[in-house]
């Protein structure tokens, strides 16, 4: 059983994608599995293949008990560079979903990395972290790798990720893998035309909040 779990835009669709792409798993009609950590006492088979957003866990408690019964599960968590993360979650979701508001995305940041941090202490092996920006300029040797981990061959298609993807929006916008979601905070003025300047969002300040997730990942910092 593999779950690729996360806060949102993170990289988990690309993530979930590389594994849709190899024989080994079965993924469900709906690909995110929002009842995950609600289904007590289901046990999952080994070919069960799911995206979940940490939103849906709703404390480190119900993580605990559902690895606990699903001894078989191996858990990808994908991370991205802080900056570009939070500037994802708040434009991509303005103005309609809850975590797409400063204080939202912090709430989901920092929510996603206590339950990690209890995560990986307490099931070390069965957890394994993936950088977005790491898929997008490396993937064959980032699934070579992932498949090493997970003791499965690597089959060739798990190369082309963009071609699987299921969301409209995402299948239309993502015809290759799109390196130019890297670093977008460089180029802040004016990435997403300007939206972070118009709507006077605080955004810098913000991510010197989250820095500490940077340092844990092993980004640069602010």
């Amino acid at each position: 059983m593999l779950v690729i779990l996360s806060a949102g835009r993170s990289g988990t669709n690309l993530a979930l994608e590389l594994f849709t792409g190899h024989s080994n798993f079965k993924v469900p009609e709906y690909s995110e599995d929002k009842l995950l950590f609600a289904n007590r006492n289901i046990l999952y088979p080994d070919n069960y293949l799911c995206k979940s957003d940490i939103t849906y866990c709703p404390s480190y408690i119900e993580f605990n008990i559902f690895m606990i019964q699903n001894k078989n599960c191996k858990i990808i968590w994908t991370v991205r560079d802080v900056r570009d993360w939070a500037m994802s979650k708040i434009y991509r979701g303005y103005g309609v979903s809850q975590d797409s508001t400063v204080d939202g995305c912090k709430y989901s940041l920092n929510k996603m990395f206590s339950i990690y941090k209890s995560a990986i202490v307490n099931f070390p092996d069965r957890i394994k972290v993936l950088r977005m920006e790491d898929i997008l300029t490396n993937i064959e040797s980032v699934c070579k790798e992932l498949c090493q981990w997970l003791n499965i061959e690597f089959e060739k298609s798990m190369l082309t990720p963009h071609l699987r993807m299921r969301h409209a929006g995402k299948k239309k916008r993502y015809k290759t893998l799109d390196t130019s979601q890297i670093a977008l905070y460089k180029n802040i003025e004016i990435v997403y035309d300007g939206f972070f300047i118009k709507n006077n969002i605080p955004i810098i300040k913000l991510w010197k909040e989250l820095n500490y997730i940077n340092r844990e990942f092993n980004y640069d910092t602010i």
